[in-house]
């Protein structure tokens, strides 16, 4: 059996084992994310686009709750947008805008954001929208359509607590002792961002392979 829910779902509610789920109760940050339909095109962004803030510390502070304050949307946070040049992702003179935002992961308490609470994600996209105004990118008036994708949103779809993207943070002795691929139990075997050897893109297909090699060659 291969699980790609987030390690501390399948620890704490699919297969309880205690010691092991008491690893990773601490999350990592999360993603506010923004899906855009966007009329023209803006020739001057390249596939990857990274706006970076002034203040980098303060929005590593509101996203992790420093110091001692709950946590919170960072005000003028860094973002990143991806405009694809792929015609199958687009009408003609259209563009398809991924834009995203470190967050702080949902929460359950008052020391932490609840981004189901009404008027919170709607808020923050236009807040997002905005900073992106003031970094000379304004597509406010050419967005025909927008979706968004709060940590509660990932937290449902990818059995994922909070949203955390990376499972626990990438930090200290908890991001260098991810939870192995090889499971708890006989024949379990743990695969994606939360388990070794890491969140991404990259690793999570490294991570694919490691387990699809533990299982063995397709018969």
């Amino acid at each position: 059996m291969v699980a790609n829910a987030d390690a501390l779902s399948v620890y704490r509610d699919l297969l309880p084992n205690p010691r092991r789920a008491a690893r990773l109760t601490e999350r990592s940050l999360s993603g506010f994310v923004l899906l855009l339909g966007v009329r023209g095109r803006t020739p001057e962004l390249a596939h990857h686009t990274v706006y970076f803030p002034t203040d980098y510390d303060a929005e590593f502070d509101a996203v992790f709750g420093r110091p001692a304050r709950p946590a919170r949307p960072a005000l003028d946070p860094t973002i990143f947008v991806t405009v694809a040049d792929d015609p199958s992702t687009r009408p003609e003179g259209c563009e398809a805008w991924f834009v995203l935002v470190n967050a702080p992961p949902q929460g359950h308490d008052e020391t932490s954001v609840d981004w189901r609470a009404p008027g919170v994600a709607d808020t923050y996209a236009d807040r997002v929208l905005a900073t992106l105004a003031t970094r000379g990118a304004d597509v406010r008036d050419r967005v025909l359509f927008r979706e968004i994708r709060t940590p509660a949103d990932l937290e449902e779809a990818t059995v994922t607590p909070g949203g955390a993207i990376y499972g626990t943070p990438r930090h200290g002795r908890t991001g260098l002792f991810r939870p192995p691929n090889q499971g708890a139990a006989r024949g379990l075997y743990l695969v994606g961002g939360s388990t070794h050897p890491g969140g991404g893109l990259p690793m999570v297909a490294l991570s694919a392979e490691i387990v699809a090699g533990g299982i063995g060659p397709a018969s």
